[in-house]
C-alpha cells in the first residue's frame, strides 16, 4: 500500500471516531448546560467563552509542535478534550467548575483543531483535495446517523456521569489510528504570506459566524422546541444525519472535476435556504415536526459547505510556508466569528427577543463566504502579496 494512501486511511479512521465524539457529546454541550439550570443566554455565553479561551491560548500550540511535531499536538488535544468531557457532569451552575471546564475545554480544543487542520493539510494533496475532504465529510455524516441517538440515550438513561465518561473514552480511542501515522514537522523561521492569511482569516470568521447562527444557536432552539429531552434531540439529529449522508460526496467531486464555482453556488445557495427555513420555523413557534425537517435540511447542507470551504483552505495551508502557523493565524477568525454570533444571540435572548433574528443573521455570513470563495476560485489557487507594491496578485496552480 502506498505510504500516502495508508496515511490518509488513518486520517479517515480517526475522522470517523472524532465525528462520533462530536455528534454524541460535543453537540450536546450547550443543551446540557441549559438543562443544568443555566439560562439560554448563559449557556450560549459559556460556549462563546470556550471559543474565546481557545483564541487566547492559541499561541501555546507552536512550541509543542516545534518540539514534538504536528501529530503530538493532535494527540495532546485528544487527551485534554477527554478530560473536559469528564469534568462536564460536575458543572451545576455558573461558578468555578464552569470556569474550569471552559478553560480546559478551550485548551483541548485549540490543541486538537489547530493541530488537526494543519496535520490533515500536510498529509493531503491539492489534486484530490476536494475528494479527500469530502470523504471526511461523508464519514462524519454517516457516523452522525447513529451517534446522536447513542449520546441522547446515554445522557437520558445512564446519566450525565456515565454518558460523558463513555464519550471521553471514545475520544481517547480516537488516538489509536494516529499512533502509527506520519508526524509532520514544523519548520523554523518561517514567514507567512500576510495577504493569504488575511484572506483565510476573513473566510474563517464568516464561517464561524455562520456556524454559530445555523448550528449552535439553532440546536439550542431545537433542544427547547423538543422539551429539553436529550433522547428526542438525539433522534432529531440522527434523522438529519440521513440527509447529510445522502449528499456529502457531491461537492468534492465538483471541485476535483473542475467545477468549483458550481460547488460554491450549490452549497451556499442551499445554506441560505436552510437558514431562512430555520428562522421561519422559529418565527412560527417551532412546531416539532417542522423543526426536525429544518434540521434535516441544514444537515444536508453542512457537508456540502464544509467541503466547499475546507478544500480551498487546505490548499491555502499547503501553499503557505507552514501549515501549522497558517492555521494558528487563520483559525482564530473562526473562534471570533462563532463567539460573536453566540454572544449577540445571548444578548438578544436576554433582552426578550427570540431565536429567529439571531439565526437569520447567518445569511450575511453565507453571502460573505460565497463571495470570498468565488474570488479564490476565479483567481487561482493562491492569493499572495507582492512585497514591493502590496497589491494582491493571483498565482495559478
Amino acid at each position: 500500500m502506498p505510504f500516502a494512501v495508508n496515511a490518509m486511511r488513518r486520517v479517515y479512521a480517526h475522522a470517523a471516531v472524532q465525528a462520533f465524539v462530536e455528534a454524541s457529546g460535543g453537540i450536546f454541550i450547550v443543551g446540557f448546560l441549559a438543562s443544568r439550570g443555566l439560562s439560554y443566554p448563559a449557556a450560549l455565553a459559556s460556549f462563546a467563552a470556550i471559543l474565546l479561551s481557545r483564541f487566547a491560548m492559541r499561541g501555546a500550540v507552536l512550541p509543542l509542535a516545534r518540539r514534538q511535531g504536528l501529530k503530538a499536538v493532535v494527540l495532546a488535544g485528544i487527551a485534554v478534550r477527554a478530560a473536559g468531557f469528564l469534568m462536564l457532569p460536575f458543572v451545576t451552575d455558573v461558578g468555578p467548575m464552569l470556569a474550569l471546564f471552559v478553560i480546559v475545554t478551550g485548551f483541548g480544543s485549540v490543541l486538537y483543531w489547530t493541530g488537526w487542520h494543519a496535520f490533515a493539510s500536510a498529509l493531503g494533496d491539492s489534486a484530490t483535495g476536494g475528494r479527500q475532504v469530502s470523504i471526511q465529510q461523508a464519514t462524519t455524516a454517516v457516523v452522525g446517523i447513529a451517534a446522536p441517538v447513542v449520546g441522547g440515550f446515554l445522557l437520558a438513561r445512564a446519566g450525565a456521569l456515565t454518558g460523558f465518561a463513555a464519550i471521553a473514552w471514545i475520544q481517547a480511542m480516537g488516538a489509536l489510528p494516529l499512533l502509527r501515522a506520519p508526524n509532520p514537522r514544523v519548520a523554523e523561521g518561517v514567514v507567512l504570506d500576510r495577504a493569504l492569511t488575511r484572506f483565510a482569516r476573513r473566510l474563517y470568521f464568516a464561517e464561524g459566524f455562520g456556524t454559530g447562527c445555523a448550528v449552535v444557536i439553532w440546536n439550542l432552539a431545537l433542544f427547547a422546541a423538543l422539551g429539553e429531552r436529550f433522547e428526542a434531540f438525539g433522534g432529531a439529529l440522527a434523522l438529519a444525519g440521513l440527509a447529510a449522508a445522502a449528499g456529502s460526496l457531491v461537492i468534492g467531486r465538483l471541485i476535483d472535476g473542475g467545477h468549483p464555482l458550481r460547488s460554491v453556488a450549490l452549497a451556499y445557495g442551499a445554506a441560505a435556504l436552510a437558514i431562512a427555513v430555520k428562522a421561519g420555523v422559529v418565527a412560527a413557534g417551532s412546531p416539532a415536526a417542522l423543526a426536525i425537517g429544518a434540521t434535516a435540511l441544514g444537515a444536508l447542507v453542512m457537508p456540502m459547505t464544509a467541503t466547499a470551504m475546507l478544500a480551498p483552505l487546505y490548499a491555502m495551508a499547503r501553499h503557505s510556508n507552514c501549515t501549522l502557523r497558517f492555521n494558528m493565524v487563520t483559525e482564530g477568525g473562526w473562534d471570533l466569528g462563532c463567539s460573536a454570533a453566540c454572544l449577540a444571540a445571548a444578548a438578544a435572548l436576554h433582552a426578550g427577543a427570540g431565536f429567529a433574528v439571531p439565526i437569520l443573521t447567518g445569511l450575511v455570513a453565507v453571502a460573505t463566504i460565497a463571495a470570498l470563495l468565488r474570488r479564490w476560485y476565479r483567481g487561482g489557487d493562491q492569493i499572495s502579496e507582492e512585497s514591493t507594491t502590496g497589491r494582491l496578485s493571483r498565482v495559478p496552480r
